[in-house]
């Protein structure tokens, strides 16, 4: 548990009721609100897709318009990202999680 040794390796069932927390409040609020914002993150918002043309089998047709929920992330964590990718180097260009894949066991 990552968030544990970052927390002084809290207990897994606190860590584990601090993210059920986290998820019933953020799917209350999109339920009341269809958006929520997370300060310091950024906002969760449920937005409408259009109809768009699909292959369903071997035909072509109209497929209907769905909501889905849309993570935008704050400028500050944007920010991080540009930098990150504008360093030279083996570093640079990498997104930190390709890193973190890539990384041998």
């Amino acid at each position: 548990m990552l968030l544990s040794q970052h927390c002084n390796y809290v207990a897994p069932e606190a860590i584990k009721d601090f993210y059920m927390g986290l998820v019933r409040y953020i799917t209350k609020e999109i339920r009341e609100n269809g958006m929520v914002r997370l300060p310091h993150l950024g906002d969760f918002a449920l937005t409408k897709q259009k109809s768009k043309i699909g292959w369903a089998g071997k035909y072509q047709t109209i497929l209907p318009s769905k909501y889905v929920l849309k993570f935008y992330p704050s400028v500050s964590w944007r920010k991080y990202f540009t930098e990150f990718s504008e360093k030279a180097g083996p570093d640079g260009g990498l997104d930190p999680r390709e890193k973190i894949l890539k990384k041998k066991i």
